[in-house]
């Protein structure tokens, strides 16, 4: 997998840093950050983790930038999720934040692993908060079509997931394994679960899809496939910035996952804890975020670039909750195995 370089890394942040030093938000001088800092630096450390490396790796520079004095430790890997329970159940507590999708953090909110923390020091809304208080949102990854720019015409761009139907795409398309069944889910939020196994079952007969676990990019890269379905806006920009001919379209519907931070109940740096979780739903975070790593928020009333560009096109925008994430889950199980063609 292509990694963004950490000199790269530390120069992009670093710009950031000079540009908004001076317009940092009453939020980080409150006296209740500032009794927070007080007790994180007491205790020194934090650990947080995340899905892969990409994730939170950034955050060790970022943070510190802000709140210099407390180390901070990660670890990226996607297993996260089951290593936080079965850790849990042996009474080791290790970790102290995860930041993951929502539907990643949900089996620890159902285990009762997770605590209330008080996220209104940080000027984070109730409509920035899910499940019941545990979780501060932090950012959206949007489902796109990543294409290969130097063999693609603008013509040639889906407006809607069902034109990827049409016969000149045949043979021409990569889809991941793991994204293009949820892809699937969020479709059949807005189109019924019906329409969405048959448009899984179409994209299979009539179009010659790759579905593969191996890095699409590699594909596009080489040319022997065109269009990346269903991989995510930010992977367009992030393979762009290494240098490969890639751009992206979302299509109609609009689909988007929800990432959030999480303090853990029995995190052993709580004051720790509590700052960096808060730290990351901040419009600076997220601005940081978004340098270090190119993922963004399209929430409602977001600012960010994406946001306002898709907010201008109109149309349906759907992104992950706790209320529809059952009924996703149910589609998506149903189509990995139509996509992976074990079933029809």
């Amino acid at each position: 997998m292509i990694q963004l370089g950490s000199r790269l890394v530390s120069v992009l942040l670093g710009v950031v840093f000079a540009s908004s030093a001076a317009a940092q938000t009453a939020w980080k001088d409150s006296p209740a950050v500032r009794a927070l800092y007080a007790q994180a630096r007491q205790e020194g450390k934090v650990v947080v983790w995340g899905p892969q490396q990409r994730e939170v790796d950034w955050i060790p520079q970022a943070f510190g930038g802000m709140f210099p004095g407390i180390e901070v430790q990660w670890l990226g890997d996607n297993n996260v999720i089951t290593k936080a329970i079965a850790e849990a159940r042996a009474g080791r507590n290790e970790v102290d934040v995860m930041h993951n999708s929502l539907g990643g953090i949900i089996p620890l909110n159902q285990r009762d692993l997770l605590a209330v923390p008080d996220w209104s020091p940080f000027g984070t809304t109730a409509s920035n908060i899910e499940l019941g208080g545990k979780v501060g949102l932090t950012n959206n990854l949007v489902y796109a079509v990543v294409y290969n720019k130097d063999k693609v015409k603008e013509a040639d761009l889906p407006k809607n997931w069902t034109d990827l139907l049409d016969p000149k795409y045949k043979g021409k398309m990569v889809g991941s394994a793991f994204l293009l069944p949820r892809l699937i889910g969020f479709l059949g939020i807005v189109w019924g679960e019906d329409k969405a196994l048959q448009f899984a079952r179409d994209l299979v007969d009539k179009t010659d899809i790759l579905v593969t676990r191996a890095p699409r990019e590699s594909f596009l890269q080489s040319g022997e496939r065109l269009y990346a379905v269903g991989d995510f806006e930010a992977a367009s920009l992030f393979w762009a910035s290494q240098g490969l001919p890639v751009d992206y379209v979302v299509p109609q519907p609009v689909a988007a996952t929800q990432f959030g931070s999480a303090v853990l109940a029995k995190a052993p740096h709580p004051a720790a804890a509590r700052l960096l979780a808060g730290w990351m739903t901040t419009p600076e975070a997220k601005r940081l975020r978004q340098t270090a790593r190119f993922e963004t928020d399209i929430r409602p009333g977001a600012d960010s670039d994406l946001a306002r560009k898709l907010r201008a096109q109109g149309g349906t925008i759907v992104i992950e909750t706790e209320q529809n994430m059952a009924a996703r889950e149910q589609i998506y199980t149903k189509a990995n195995p139509i996509l992976s063609g074990q079933m029809r």
